[in-house]
């Protein structure tokens, strides 16, 4: 009798594992089917940013200053009057149905004034000064000229710097592709998140440019869409910042800085 049951005990458990094999090599006899895995998102090209500088200083006594991924500006009058600030990169044309993005947080310490600050993505003209550069700047903060903010488009024979309206001559040097979408903010002591996105097609450049306090409840410093449909140039190789007229900051950091290129 206790053959018996030991042949029955063993002919069970012969088919327990049968069956469980079976439903681990056969996907239709599995009650749990596999989940599916989403495809990662790409972010496209990273472009490398390196000699950050302070335009047109002879020495690097206000920076820039490079330590774990935060490149600072500051010291004894660096907020005395407007600096011009910048970062390079490999030059790279914008193809048709491609993306450049940028980001970065920035942050202000020492405000004492009301101006502005503005950044933007460039072809430069040169490394030692800001002059007759091309390509887009949005504007942030007060600016009594703009109140409701700009987004500029530098014209392809301007004599400015890369943020100004005008050239050495009083000249037109850049055209205005629109104001900011929502009210401009008084800058102030703290952290924001800057981004620029071109994105080309057929017709054109589309430009956006927003900038937003880091807080623990972002809030909207100013936003831009537009549509440039004569753009001066599509190749860019430079992005350039200037904290202008009284915004007087004794010290600028970016960190989380990304530039892609995105797009076939």
């Amino acid at each position: 009798m206790i053959e018996v049951m030991k042949k029955i005990y063993l002919t069970l458990s012969l088919l327990s594992f049968v069956n469980l094999l079976c439903g681990q090599t056969n996907p239709a006899a599995s009650a749990t089917p596999a989940p599916s895995v989403a495809a990662p998102k790409s972010d496209g090209l990273s472009l490398p940013l390196s000699g950050w500088a302070l335009i047109g200083a002879k020495d690097q006594t206000l920076g820039p200053k490079e330590e774990g991924g935060k490149i600072s500006f500051g010291g004894e009058g660096f907020g005395t009057k407007g600096k011009s600030m910048a970062a390079f990169f490999p030059k790279t044309e914008l193809g048709v149905g491609q993306t450049l993005r940028f980001k970065a947080l920035v942050r202000f310490t020492g405000v004492a004034g009301t101006g502005n600050f503005r950044y933007g993505i460039f072809q430069k003209r040169s490394k030692d000064h800001s002059k007759k550069w091309l390509g887009y700047c949005a504007y942030a903060g007060l600016d009594k000229a703009f109140p409701k903010g700009n987004l500029l488009a530098r014209l392809p024979d301007n004599d400015g710097d890369f943020s100004g309206m005008k050239g050495s001559k009083g000249e037109e040097a850049a055209r205005s592709l629109g104001e900011s979408a929502i009210g401009i903010k008084t800058i102030k002591d703290g952290g924001y998140l800057i981004l620029m996105e071109l994105k080309r097609d057929a017709t054109g450049i589309e430009v956006k440019a927003t900038m937003d306090a880091s807080a623990d409840l972002p809030v909207p410093m100013v936003n831009y869409s537009a549509k440039d449909d004569q753009p001066a140039t599509t190749t860019f190789d430079a992005i350039g910042f200037v904290t202008h007229e009284v915004l007087s900051t004794d010290s600028i950091e970016f960190s989380d800085v990304s530039l892609n290129l995105v797009g076939p």
